[in-house]
């Protein structure tokens, strides 16, 4: 029988999103590559945050949080935004530091209320 890690979960739309679990298992939690056969233009993809994985970089955790705040809690119109130029969008942010930086904390407010962090 196979288990589940207890640091991962399946949301409502089945992907797998983390849990927040303090601490080592959390560590545990990293971004796997992409197959290149995934429909990018599924929301419920596994690859539809290509602003935050170019932010975050792709072993870093949070753009999975941002993940699961887009899909779980973004406005309609920004998820639509998000899904339409998002590729773009990541590809003008590759290699350019401080637009990530800027990216980043602007992503970290959705990430902090996600977390239900003040």
């Amino acid at each position: 029988m196979q288990t589940k890690s207890p640091a991962l979960a399946t949301g409502r739309h089945g992907y797998t999103k983390p849990t927040f679990v303090k601490g080592p298992k959390l560590a545990a939690v990293t971004a796997a590559p992409l197959p290149s056969s995934v429909d990018y233009t599924d929301p419920t993809a596994p690859g539809t945050c290509w602003v935050a994985r170019a932010a975050f970089g792709e072993q870093d955790f949070r753009w999975l949080i941002f993940r699961a705040w887009l899909l779980e809690d973004a406005p309609a119109w920004f998820r639509s935004a998000y899904l339409r130029h998002g590729p773009f969008v990541a590809e003008r942010i590759k290699g350019r530091d401080r637009v990530r930086a800027v990216v980043r904390s602007m992503m970290m407010k959705a990430i902090r209320r996600k977390l239900h962090i003040a």
